[in-house]
């Protein structure tokens, strides 16, 4: 053993020593190994070979030391890729392999565990050490090749001297250990390794030399030494006890034979043939280790079925072909010379080895002969003689390798030569069936018959089919039993296949005599051939065909056969097409039926072998897989439908339970091979309905835990209920009624006595619910007797968690059916909890117990509160019976993932007001939870959760508390920001609260007094988390160490140990600073590590270290997001407390990079916050895109945020520090007045509110503190800070941005908090000291505040304005009285005229707006910034008193390009400034922004008397071919006031004249673009034109004309629709067109395909510079289908100006970022009575529901979304009041009438869209004012909001939040009221019905601007409930149904 051990060592070391001389350069250790190793080998000269390899090493015996160190080198040899260690070695092994054949060795027990003999090991390892150097190394390979040369020479030499005649002796006593006979023996075994080295490695030789070698050896191999080996052998055979020189050569002769190499002369020839097999195999290009002729014949078959090309022939491969050719013909020759003595005499061993040989002479004849191909080298016919010779001699077919080899050569011989290959497949099938093969020869024949006939027509191989069949059909006539022959589909299918296979009548092969009376191993063998066969052609006809007929055989050739074809029948069945596959399964189903009614077990046994057969071999996502799975399904559901058949002694449901065992096994097979797959994860609901349907018919049948067929197949139940899902789906809606009361499997085998004993094993299995399961109905007792098989069988395979999902289904929540489930349930978790505790099962330990719990953990946040309840009571059940499972990572850090989760989901509610999440996950616990949009409801469970989870945790601590603190602490330490809010995190808050508890099992500290004061271990707790981060963190430990290991640090060694530490940071620093002020990526784990380790060594330095301090600083600054800032002041803060030195310098340092931020404008200073008023920016038609605006709001917060941070940080430490040092306020005061110098300008952006107005309180702070400064320059910070504030209030007023209630609330928390300021600072000072001007501004300023203060309390509470009172102090006055106008509006001009103008927008008061227009029109170059100013001064029309502010508009800024517009009206005489100012303005905006006013621009040419805007339209087509278009098309549409172009509108000859003065001013190309376009354009809507010749035919007449003419458009390139200006056709789908319904006119609608390129998704600050070429290459087109309606002889210009105003509406609430949604489609007139209207897609309109008879909108949400508790229904609810809210109020300002549910569509995500706006402002349908409602508001749709039986559906969230965002769109939308307003009035001469005289008024009267915002937003509270009181809505209806035929 220890010799093993020292062997196996040794080997080791040498690879170790290969592997690393090839890893090294110089490989010094390697070298020393083997130095170490080569001394084990003394014996070697250290010379290279020398004379005919003679060496002194081989007079020596070998020790077994010595052998095992030579055989552990040659194992390296191959690793080694040093040529200096290669060369070392191999003349180390030379010498050795040059004497190995007379090699003595020292007798030893040891070498006995060699593998064969060690003569032979240790030939065949040097040949092999030596082969693979050479090939390895090229320049050692002639070296190589002279050391192999010396073997085989000296080897041979040493032969010629043998003769056997000199020990033919057999009473010699004993033979010496150097003797003849030894000398024999051990030369043969020598040359024995040596061949098979050889014939592993043959590619060493080039092909010329290999043919020397192989002559040489063959040479060598005399008969006289093989008669010498032969007779030594025979000597050692009959030694005798005596003798014991031949004792270990006997012992040698009997391992080989064991072995099954038996020693004599045929091994010495096998082992020559197999170098001259893989000399042989390299000429046919097989891989380099050749290991059999197996795998030779392998790689020629896959080599010619790939038709890989051979290698090209030269002439030494043609001479090695020839040499190996004639060896193979000799070596035949000499074995069929010696087959009959062999045959009669050999030994069955001997036998073998010679059937070996002559496998490998075939194969290599065969090589030849597929290397020869087309010369004369081999002959074919004569390797066909060989090969029939062999199949004709039963002798030699009954060897199976040989027999094998045999018919793979038949095979490939047929490929070579195909015209072998007809003859091949006519004998084979008769060799198969007469040869009488073995089952493994069986096999192998047939695959070679199939690779034969895949050669031939199909004709040939359906005939070889009927042959093989009709060997079948000549059984024994008494044998037969026709009528017992099944057929697939029930009928004879040859019937069916005879047009394809018309060959009936196969030629007969007869039966030898043995095999007529005993036909059952020929017919088992003809089956297997012919499946083969089938399988192997891979084509499904004659998979059919096989299949079909074999199924007919049964029953015709006894039990043995049957069973046979049945079982082989399964491998044709999965490759056959899917209808003889389902006949095929149907087949087994009535054979194991008619088999259990006879009690015929071997059929039975064949069919469940098929089955299996079948599970095995089909997986999840091929055709068949679904074809079986529900037929194994089906079959079972099927069992005990009906009574199927007559039979005595079986009871029908004993029948079908034993059919349904059948199944069992097959089913859990399958579903265990494939439901980890994806594909079995994607199956659709109709089989999991099956499987549902499945476990009910088992169980109906008798299949449970408590009976004896239960018992019986529990492996195979517990296995399908492992892979089954729960027997309820949460999708559908009605599960409960349509699963227990409708689903008739349920019902099976009702009646009084089943229902009774259901029960009473329900009963039995839940002991605690005997009282419930007395009420229930069969139904349900079958029900819940399944679910509590299923799931107990689930737990006890490793999973308790699913019967939770149980509860999703409204019936199993209440009741005796809820109580029962529960039970179940918690069965389920004892079930598991069981298999726990005791003990035996690994897989059911605490570890995976914790992932159970972890699951249910999860479960008690369900959004279903039953859920909730029932997961608590399963989570007591294991916390109580194993309390150790908290103690586990997955458990614990599950339950405090989850308290953060639910805390953060209920944050939600105020970070995001109306966008609720319902989806959130954890990537540390890997858990996920589904929650209600019920914000209430989330409050609650995470109420009960931190109930729960104390409660828990301390149940546990009690248990283990240092374990579990452990783990608190580990938690603790592993944290990231995601699921926090302002650094908070509930989990980690109650992992600190736990880790301080004192458990109640410490009986010391339990007895430690109170003393009214809460004691608890939180010093310990944080002492030991603080001790673990230490030695976490490496560096530190490694730094301490260093330290200690020189002893106590001297003075002396402390600075050198710092500054080599100082040194290697500050590098580090400016490396990181240089890449994050080049942009370059830098990660924040980087950025922190680095950061960190500078901050450590600031802690401990004791001199400055500016450079350092720089960077730390710097380099937060550099990056300057969020989290670099928020790490920058933790380390700041570090330093600081730890290091007191260091203050002031890190206070400069920040105080300076703050500076460089106002300097660069960054952050809160940057241009990119502006927030543009929505009329001056670009305006869509689209649907609101809140993915965008959330975007665009964090991209916000991402500026501000770095700011706000260090507003904190500077806030506290001027606090903390101001009194320490002067220089501190000085720095402070500094920082100040530079911000107050870049705030001077104010902000727009209502998000940088809080944090502008936190730099104001900071500066405040500092004035009121400051003892450094004089009050002078005290009042002088003062005054400046105030103009800073007022600056905020020179724009105009903004609500907000997005629904963040945290942040409106924080900013009236700040507002106040300035307030308080300012109050203090007034009550500190008297009238003396502060000026009558600081004073006025303060005045001014606390009013401004509370103004602010109350738009934000109203935008916060727009419902319940009251609760402001208990939410935050402050004055909240928004009235501004009339004699404190002047004074005020006085104080603000002189500080800032922007201020004075947008008071007006702040207070209502009518002295207030005459003050401020006077200051403008006498001073108006004081407000030449202020476009709002102008619109002041002018109004609706040019006033009298205006006249020299005139000439001041050359230089006014330009205002938004509507009210630009409207100065072209004649209300303003057309003055020639106020025309320039106009033409100025609009220039001044882009295309893009003019594309949205083109109706508005052709309207004004009706005043245009000085041609400007003819101008203005020609200059901008030059920019914009678009634009062009547009404008024509819509200069086309109003030419004529009537739809049919009869009537001119007096704008026309204007009209005219500037279409023509445009269409000449086009350039060439632009003119083939206009022609191109109008050309398209016009085709498509000529289908119109054509439509009338067939208006009163049916639909489909319509359609096919519409089709037509569709055909005949060409698509030219860059066309596009008219309404989708931004995206080009290039397809049509031509197959569209629909005509649409009219009465007289013919619409129709078609679909294109369209091109678009998505807006570059740019963010708020630019890209960087290297970044930009990368951007702009991006290719952001993409393609989408479009649909679109073609009108003609309908005026849509009344659809025109309703969708813009919409879309401007779109625009006003995406400037607030408020969550409301529209759909302003695209319309676009062309032509008189001419339109495009985009189709709106994935939607349905309202009647059209009704038509489909869901009676209700409430009842249509609950049958599309599923129930009011899905996700689905609550994402669809959550859309539909976003949009109710925003169409709520657009219909209530523009009048929007005729709303019946025609004009009401639905889309897909639930969202309600408003259509068809023919009648708004102040038309009504036939002028009856039906709806006198606001809007539209019905019962139905305050169902779909608020439930269908809500007690209060006014006080429900979603109604809550419908009422809230229409109040806040009211309110966003009336401070635009002037500039909607322009929108219509240059409309109002266009002739549109719509429009009154008192038009105008009206529209503007319903924005109330007379009302401050809070009586506005009572307003439109009050308008939702008037709307949803009136019974008008409903009237109108009615009138619709009965007028129209409309349903509502």
């Amino acid at each position: 053993m220890a010799r093993t051990i020292r062997g196996n060592a040794l080997e080791k070391l040498a690879r170790l020593s290969a592997q690393s001389t090839s890893s090294s350069a110089d490989g010094g250790a390697a070298h020393s190994d083997f130095q170490r190793l080569f001394k084990r080998c003394p014996n070697a000269s250290s010379g290279h070979v020398g004379d005919a390899g003679r060496q002194t090493s081989g007079t020596m015996t070998m020790r077994l030391q010595e052998l095992e160190a030579i055989l552990a080198l040659c194992k390296a040899a191959p690793l080694i890729q040093s040529l200096q260690v290669a060369e070392k070695l191999l003349a180390r092994l030379s010498p050795y392999l040059a004497a190995s054949y007379a090699q003595t060795l020292s007798p030893s027990p040891s070498i006995r565990t060699l593998e064969s003999s060690p003569y032979e090991v240790l030939t065949q390892h040097l040949a092999s050490a030596v082969l693979s150097l050479g090939l390895r190394h090229g320049q050692l390979r002639t070296t190589a090749a002279s050391a192999l040369d010396g073997y085989l020479h000296g080897w041979t030499t040493a032969t010629a001297e043998l003769s056997g005649e000199h020990f033919d002796d057999d009473e010699a006593d004993d033979y010496a250990a150097d003797g003849e006979l030894a000398r024999v023996m051990t030369h043969s075994l020598s040359l024995l390794g040596f061949l098979r080295a050889v014939a592993e490695q043959p590619e060493f030789w080039n092909a010329y030399d290999r043919l020397q070698f192989v002559q040489h050896v063959r040479t060598a191999l005399t008969e006289k030494l093989l008669i010498a080996f032969e007779t030594a052998l025979s000597i050692v055979r009959n030694a005798r006890s005596h003798q014991h020189g031949l004792r270990e050569w006997k012992r040698y002769a009997k391992h080989y034979a064991a072995t099954g190499r038996p020693l004599g002369a045929m091994i010495l020839h096998d082992s020559f043939l197999s170098v001259v097999l893989a000399s042989a195999g390299l000429l046919v290009g097989t891989s380099p280790h050749p290991t059999s002729h197996a795998s030779v014949l392998h790689h020629l078959q896959a080599s010619l079925d790939s038709k890989s090309p051979m290698c090209l022939r030269e002439t030494p491969e043609n001479s090695l072909a020839e040499g190996l050719t004639k060896i193979a013909v000799e070596e035949m020759e000499r074995l069929e010379n010696d087959l009959d003595y062999l045959q009669r005499v050999g030994s069955a061993w001997q036998q073998q080895q010679a059937s070996a040989v002559k496998a490998k002479v075939l194969v290599t004849y065969l090589c030849c002969t597929v290397y020869d191909n087309d010369t004369d080298i081999t002959d074919a016919e004569l390797l066909t003689s060989w090969l029939d010779n062999v199949l004709n001699d039963p002798a030699q077919s009954a060897d199976h390798e040989l027999a094998s080899t045999v018919l793979k050569c038949m095979a490939i011989l047929a490929k070579v030569s195909p015209q072998l290959a007809s003859s091949l497949g006519r004998s084979l099938p008769r060799v198969i069936v007469q040869a009488n093969f073995d089952h493994r020869t069986t096999s192998v024949a047939a695959e070679s018959l199939a690779a034969v006939l895949s050669l031939l027509p199909q004709d040939a191989i359906i005939t070889t089919l009927y042959s093989l069949g009709n060997v079948i059909s000549v059984a024994p006539v008494s044998d037969r039993n026709a009528s017992a022959s099944p057929t697939l589909n029930g009928t004879n299918r040859t019937a069916r296949t005879d047009g394809v296979y018309n060959h009936q009548n196969g030629s007969t092969i007869s039966l030898t005599p043995s095999d007529v009376d005993e036909p059952h191993h020929v017919h088992s063998t003809v089956v297997e051939t012919v499946v083969s066969v089938a399988r192997n052609c891979q084509d499904p006809k004659i998979t059919a065909l096989a299949l079909s007929m074999l199924i007919q055989k049964i029953g015709r050739s006894g039990k043995v056969v049957d069973a046979k074809i049945i079982t082989d029948s399964a491998f044709l069945g999965i490759h056959s097409p899917a209808g003889e596959f389902r006949a095929l399964l149907k087949v087994y189903t009535k054979l194991s039926h008619d088999a259990l009614v006879s009690d015929d077990a071997a059929t039975l046994e064949a069919v469940m072998a098929a089955r299996l057969n079948l599970s095995k071999e089909i997986c999840a996502g091929e055709p068949a897989f679904e074809i079986y799975l529900t037929h194994l399904l089906d079959t079972i559901v099927s069992k005990g439908d009906a009574q199927e058949t007559s039979h005595r002694h079986l009871r029908d449901t004993e029948l079908a339970a034993q059919e349904i065992a059948q199944l069992l096994k097959p089913l859990a097979l399958l579903l265990e091979r494939n439901a980890e797959r994806a594909e079995y994860a994607e199956l659709d609901d109709s089989i999991i309905g099956l499987q549902r349907d499945a476990w009910f018919n088992t169980v109906v049948h008798g299949f449970d835990l408590l009976s004896d067929l239960g018992n019986r197949y529990r492996e195979e139940l517990r296995t399908l209920a492992r892979f089954s899902k729960p027997l309820i789906a949460e999708e559908r809606p009605f599960l409960s009624e349509s699963d227990i009361e409708l689903n008739t499997v349920l019902r099976r085998g009702k009646s009084p006595e089943h229902t009774v004993e259901q029960k009473r094993r329900l009963g039995r299995l839940l002991p605690s619910c005997e009282a419930d399961t007395k009420s229930l109905s069969y139904q349900e007792a079958v029900f819940l007797s399944t679910a509590y098989l299923v799931e107990d069988l689930r737990a006890s395979t490793g999973d308790c968690t699913k019967a939770l999902a149980y509860f999703l289904d409204p019936k199993l929540r209440t009741g005796a059916v809820g109580n029962c489930m529960a039970a179940i349930t918690t069965a389920a978790i004892r079930t598991y909890l069981g298999k726990t505790l005791s003990g035996h099962s690994h897989t059911f330990s605490t570890p995976y117990l914790a992932q159970q719990l972890a699951t249910i953990f999860s479960a008690c946040c369900h959004r279903i509160a039953r859920v909730q309840q029932a997961a608590a009571a399963c989570a007591d059940v294991i916390i109580r019976d194993v309390p150790s499972t908290l103690c586990q990572k997955s458990a614990l850090f599950a339950l405090l993932e989850l308290l953060s989760m639910m805390w953060y989901s209920c944050l939600e509610g105020e970070t995001d007001e109306y966008t609720w999440k319902s989806t959130f996950s954890s990537k540390r616990s890997k858990i996920t939870v589904e929650l209600s949009d019920d914000y209430a409801f989330r409050r609650a469970t995470l109420d009960a959760l931190h109930k729960r989870a104390t409660a828990w945790v301390k149940g546990a601590l009690d248990s283990a508390p240092l374990d579990v603190k452990g783990l608190l602490q580990s938690y603790l330490s592993e944290f990231d920001d995601e699921m926090t809010f302002g650094h908070i995190s509930l989990g980690r808050s109650f992992a600190l609260e736990m880790g301080s508890v004192i458990p109640s099992t410490d009986q010391r500290l339990g007895a430690v007094e109170r003393q009214g004061i809460n004691i608890n271990t939180a010093s310990d707790f944080i002492t030991q988390y603080t001790t673990r981060q230490e030695y976490k963190f490496l560096e530190g430990a490694a730094d301490q160490e260093e330290e200690w290991l020189q002893g106590s640090p001297t003075s002396a060694q402390m600075p050198t140990y710092l500054s080599r530490s100082l040194h290697e940071a500050t590098n580090l620093l400016v490396d990181l600073e240089n890449r994050t002020l080049h942009h370059k990526h830098v990660t924040i784990a980087e950025l922190r590590d680095i950061l960190r380790r500078a901050a450590a060594l600031l802690c401990r330095v004791k001199t400055d270290q500016s450079r350092i301090v720089q960077h730390l600083v710097g380099i937060p600054f550099a990056v300057f997001s969020k989290q670099s800032i928020k790490l920058g002041i933790s380390l700041w803060t570090s330093v600081t407390k730890e290091n007191p030195r260091m203050v002031s310098r890190i206070l400069v340092a920040i105080a300076e990079n703050w500076e460089n931020t106002v300097r660069k404008r960054r952050g809160i200073f940057s241009p990119a916050l502006r927030h543009e008023d929505p009329f001056y920016g670009k305006q869509e038609f689209a649907a609101t895109d809140k993915e965008a605006l959330s975007k665009h709001q964090q991209q916000i917060y991402n500026l501000i945020a770095p700011h706000f941070r260090l507003l904190q940080f500077l806030s506290s430490h001027f606090s903390a520090s101001r009194l320490s040092k002067a220089d501190v306020e000085r720095v402070y005061v500094r920082l100040m007045h530079v911000t107050l110098d870049a705030m001077s300008f104010g902000c727009s952006q209502p998000l940088a509110r809080e944090s502008y107005f936190h730099i104001i309180l900071l500066g405040l702070r500092i004035a009121r503190h400051c003892t450094s400064i004089s009050a002078t320059t005290r009042w002088r910070l003062i005054d400046r800070i105030l103009t800073a504030a007022l600056a905020w209030f020179a724009k105009a007023p903004q609500w907000s941005f997005g629904g963040n209630r945290l942040q409106i609330k924080a900013e009236t928390h700040v507002l106040a908090d300035v307030q308080a300021q300012l109050d203090m600072i007034g009550k500190v000072t008297t009238a003396a000291d502060i000026s009558s001007k600081l004073k006025a501004k303060q005045d001014l300023l606390s009013l401004l505040l509370s103004n602010e203060q109350t738009r934000l309390m109203v935008w916060l509470f727009p419902l319940d304005y009251g609760k402001k009172h208990h939410f935050t102090s402050g004055r909240h006055n928004n009235t501004l009285p009339d004699n404190a106008v002047t004074a005020h509006l006085k104080t603000a001009w002189a500080e800032n005229p922007g201020i004075a103008v947008h008071l007006l927008k702040r207070f209502q008061s009518q002295r207030l707006n005459n003050e401020v227009r006077w200051q403008v029109l006498n001073f108006p170059h004081k407000v030449l910034e202020e476009p709002d100013a102008l619109e002041i001064l002018l109004g609706n029309q040019l006033p009298g008193d205006v006249s020299f502010q005139l000439k001041y508009m050359l230089y006014w800024a330009p205002v938004n390009p509507i009210t630009a517009v409207t100065y072209f009206l004649p209300a303003y005489g057309n003055h020639p400034f106020i025309i320039q100012y106009s033409m100025r303005a609009l220039e001044s905006h882009s295309v893009d922004v003019m594309f949205f006013y083109v109706y508005q621009i052709v309207q004004t040419l009706r005043y245009d008397v000085l041609g400007y805007v003819e101008r203005y339209i020609i200059e901008t087509a030059k920019f914009s071919q678009l634009f062009a278009h547009q404008i024509i098309w819509n200069m086309k549409a109003n030419a004529y006031k009537d739809e049919a172009a009869e009537t001119p509108d007096p704008v026309k000859p204007t009209l005219d004249k500037v279409m023509g003065s445009l269409e000449s001013s086009f350039s060439k190309e632009d003119h083939a673009f206009y022609e191109r376009e109008f050309a398209f354009f016009n085709e498509v809507t000529g289908i119109s034109g054509t439509l009338r010749s067939v208006l009163h035919e049916p639909k489909e007449v319509k359609k096919q004309k519409i089709e037509e003419e569709l055909r005949k458009i060409q698509v030219e390139v860059g066309v596009y629709l008219p309404s989708n200006p931004d995206g080009q056709v290039i397809g049509i789908d031509r197959k569209s067109g629909k005509p649409l319904q009219s009465h007289a006119k013919t619409p129709f609608m078609a679909t294109f395909r369209i091109r678009k390129t998505r807006p570059d998704d740019q963010g708020l600050e630019e890209t960087e510079e290297e970044n930009r070429d990368i951007v702009q290459k991006k290719d952001n087109s993409y393609e989408t289908w479009l649909s679109a309606i073609f009108k003609v002889g309908d005026d849509c210009r009344q659809d025109v100006l309703a969708l813009q105003m919409i879309a401007a509406f779109r625009g006003i609430f995406n400037t607030v970022g408020l969550d409301v949604w529209v759909f302003p489609y695209r319309v676009t007139a062309t032509a008189p009575g001419c339109g495009v209207i985009d189709v709106l897609p994935n939607s349905i309109s309202r009647d059209m529901l009704g038509r489909e008879a869901v009676n209700r909108l409430d009842d249509y949400f609950v049958s599309r979304y599923g129930n009011e508790d899905s996700i689905r229904y609550q994402e669809a609810r959550s859309n539909f009041v976003k949009s109710m809210a925003a169409y709520s109020v657009i219909s209530f300002l523009l009048q929007f009438k005729d709303r019946h549910n025609g004009n009401i569509m639905i889309d897909d995500a639930g969202h309600i869209i408003h259509i068809d706006f023919g009648f708004c402002f102040d038309i009504a349908p036939g002028g009856i004012k039906f709806e006198r409602a606001p809007f539209k508001l019905t019962a139905e749709m305050i169902a779909v909001m608020s439930g269908k039986n809500a007690a209060s559906p006014y006080t429900s969230q979603a109604y809550r939040w419908f009422e809230e965002l229409t109040v806040k769109a009211f309110l966003a939308s009336r401070q635009h009221c002037e500039h909607l307003c322009h929108v219509v009035q240059v409309m109002l001469d266009s002739g549109l019905p719509c429009f009154k005289p008192e038009s105008m008024k009206n529209f503007r009267d319903r924005f109330v601007l007379e009302r401050s915002e809070r009586e506005a937003a009572d307003y439109m509270r009050g308008l939702i409930e008037k709307s949803r009181g009136s019974y008008s809505t409903g009237t109108y209806d009615r009138f619709q149904l009965i007028t129209n035929g409309i349903p509502y």
